[in-house]
């Protein structure tokens, strides 16, 4: 029975062990959760909006290019984009309305439309952002991962505090930096499902629009530093819009 004992008492105290490292479903710090409750409440009530202001795209090696830049938006996930050239020619126009992507090119006239609730714009932006997270963002509000874990990191030598969305083993999903007292976010990272880094957005600038705190200026980047900056010149909040606005048409 000793021997029986001596054998079998290690190999529970391993199994022991190896339960006890499993990780916790869902585990939010109490900071966290606070911080939670504020992104999600942050313009809630803003559904429609639009705006105008300049883009200017950043590439490695490569000069930027600025452009003129006109949206209108609708929560969740309705988009149109209209881009034009300095001069005030259209180059492209793209919209989403939740089951449709469509584009079209002026300058060769093509147009495209392709089935999907959420779509991508890294082909155009080179940011690999679904067009959701892009109306989320111009809202002034925070889109927010899926995840198990929440935890809030004081940065003290830059005076931050940083929001950590985990996945159940710990894998970071997403970033989201606070200014010192915790009131407005100045920059979110996103992060794949192998540790890297997809993309940022940095709050460059924050204004009041109505009752609303939407952005100014924003600055997208991938991990290589390719991306643009999107500086607002113009903003309307509570807009009238159609459904169709969010529908491009071939040309005839």
């Amino acid at each position: 029975m000793l021997l029986i004992a001596a054998f079998f008492l290690p190999a529970c105290s391993s199994l022991v062990d190896r339960i006890s490292q499993k990780p916790k479903d869902f585990e939010v710090s109490a900071e966290a959760r606070e911080l939670l409750t504020l992104l999600e409440n942050q313009n809630r009530t803003l559904k429609t909006f639009k705006g105008t202001g300049r883009v200017t795209f950043r590439g490695n090696k490569k000069k930027n290019l600025t452009s003129s830049i006109v949206w209108i938006a609708a929560v969740p996930g309705k988009l149109r984009i209209a881009v034009r050239s300095f001069s005030g020619q259209p180059v492209v126009s793209f919209a989403s309305d939740g089951r449709w992507f469509y584009l079209f090119s002026h300058a060769d006239s093509k147009f495209y439309k392709q089935r999907t609730q959420n779509a991508t714009l890294k082909r155009f932006f080179s940011i690999p952002i679904n067009s959701g997270d892009i109306v989320s963002i111009l809202g002034g509000s925070m889109p927010l991962m899926q995840h198990n874990q929440a935890v809030v990191e004081q940065k003290e030598s830059e005076d931050k505090y940083v929001l950590i969305l985990k996945k159940r083993w710990g894998n970071v999903l997403q970033k989201i930096y606070f200014n010192k007292n915790k009131s407005q976010v100045r920059k979110v990272e996103m992060f794949g499902t192998s540790g890297t880094l997809l993309y940022s957005i940095e709050f460059c600038g924050i204004q009041t629009i109505k009752r609303y705190q939407v952005p100014a200026c924003l600055i997208f980047s991938d991990a290589e530093g390719r991306g643009f900056r999107l500086d607002i010149d113009r903003y309307w909040a509570d807009v009238e819009v159609s459904p169709s606005a969010f529908v491009l048409t071939p040309p005839e």
